[in-house]
């Protein structure tokens, strides 16, 4: 395994003939797949899903494959991935997403630009932390209720830098870890913003609890 991964932004990663053609099956998913929608801009599928759409499972298994090149793990396994469309509506800078965070549930996460992404668009913003063991024990440690009361939100102290914004351009594909510290950015009026977000766990990244953890976590809540 490569060590101390983070992120990694691929330019172009898909060519432009593929990206509109994934744009295309995005808007015919989303208009018509109202009932699978996670949230009211998120539509999330699962690999029996994707499975039955070769253009997603193709991509999926690309993915798949740069994110063994660029880690090192050669047994990732695909969890799911979800269609995202945002606008100014689904923008509140006060809340998650919309704050520097981690996930609870770890795994690898490829983002991909389906149109050109800038400032306006609300591209995802990204820093490393400065201590990578602190923010696993962190989010091992998050309690059930922990999106309610905000636990897993890294507060400026523990960034080893500024947050950057990851503008980039229709084909472009961010790879990212979710124990890095991570949110969204705000979508302007007038703007949308359509991505495919795909998440693979590692190895060993979320290890079923012991009945003595559950227990803790309970009385936690």
């Amino acid at each position: 395994m490569k060590h101390n991964f983070f992120f990694a932004k691929e330019n172009l990663f898909l060519k432009k003939e593929l990206t509109n053609e994934l744009l295309k099956k995005f808007d015919q998913m989303y208009q018509k797949n109202t009932e699978l929608k996670k949230n009211t801009n998120i539509l999330e599928l699962r690999k029996k899903d994707i499975m039955k759409i070769p253009l997603l499972f193709s991509l999926s298994n690309k993915i798949k494959k740069n994110f063994e090149l660029i880690t090192g793990y050669s047994d990732l396994s695909f969890h799911k991935l979800w269609l995202v469309s945002s606008s100014s509506n689904d923008s509140n800078k006060a809340i998650l997403p919309y704050i520097p965070h981690i996930d609870k549930h770890r795994c690898l996460k490829a983002m991909v630009y389906l149109h050109d992404v800038k400032l306006e668009h609300g591209p995802i913003h990204i820093a490393r932390a400065k201590n990578t063991i602190y923010i696993e024990q962190k989010r091992k440690e998050l309690p059930r209720d922990y999106a309610v009361k905000g636990l897993n939100i890294i507060d400026d102290k523990d960034l080893a830098s500024n947050l950057n914004s990851i503008t980039g351009e229709a084909g472009d594909v961010i790879f990212f870890d979710t124990n890095t510290p991570h949110k969204a950015g705000t979508v302007k009026n007038g703007y949308c913003r359509k991505v495919l977000r795909f998440d693979f766990e590692g190895p060993f990244f979320n290890p079923k609890q012991s009945i003595f953890d559950r227990i803790i976590n309970k009385l936690n809540i």
